[in-house]
């Protein structure tokens, strides 16, 4: 439920509590936003794009319509229900996957250091649940995870993610708003 919220508001938040812990100044801070939300637009942008070359279906329609796919050994289930609601469109990539991913590279990236701790507070939906990381890595693969756990996704459509929103965010931060140096 941690992650269930919108990714463009968690990782901002996320950025928000590690950029004031580390004393970021204003043009710094403006800095590592612009990055941060091209990333994680762009990753949007790039899953959506996925969701409909491959138009997968999501672990929901798949098991109520297990009767349908062909394998004799698959039962449907038209009862089954995920544990949160279910976005109607296709699975493959997961987005919140991709936006986790990008934003965590361009935080590393900006901080020069994957492995800075930190604690984030959920909101809403579900506000008020407290999580501490040791990277932000590690708060990309949970939030990655979590769309499975919660039924929304299967395995596979994660693992894309994470590996396409890592890309999104290497190229962001790598051809984009580039410090400008003093000579």
């Amino acid at each position: 439920m941690f992650w269930y919220a919108s990714s463009t508001i968690g990782w901002n938040r996320i950025a928000r509590n590690v950029a004031a812990e580390q004393g970021l100044d204003l043009w710094s801070n403006a800095r590592l936003f612009g990055l941060l939300n091209l990333a994680i637009a762009d990753g949007y942008i790039s899953t959506y794009d996925a969701k409909y070359f491959y138009n997968f279906w999501r672990p929901v329609t798949a098991i109520r319509a297990g009767d349908l796919d062909g394998n004799p050994r698959t039962v449907a289930d038209p009862e089954w229900t995920s544990f949160l609601v279910n976005p109607p469109i296709p699975d493959n990539s997961s987005g919140h996957s991709v936006a986790g991913a990008g934003a965590a590279h361009v935080l590393a990236q900006f901080f020069d250091n994957d492995n800075i701790h930190f604690t984030t507070t959920s909101g809403a939906p579900f506000p008020g649940i407290t999580r501490s990381f040791t990277s932000f890595s590690q708060a990309a693969q949970e939030n990655a995870d979590s769309r499975v756990y919660a039924g929304i996704h299967f395995r596979s459509a994660t693992r894309d993610g994470l590996r396409q929103g890592e890309k999104v965010g290497r190229y962001i931060f790598n051809h984009f708003l580039k410090p400008v140096r003093s000579q």
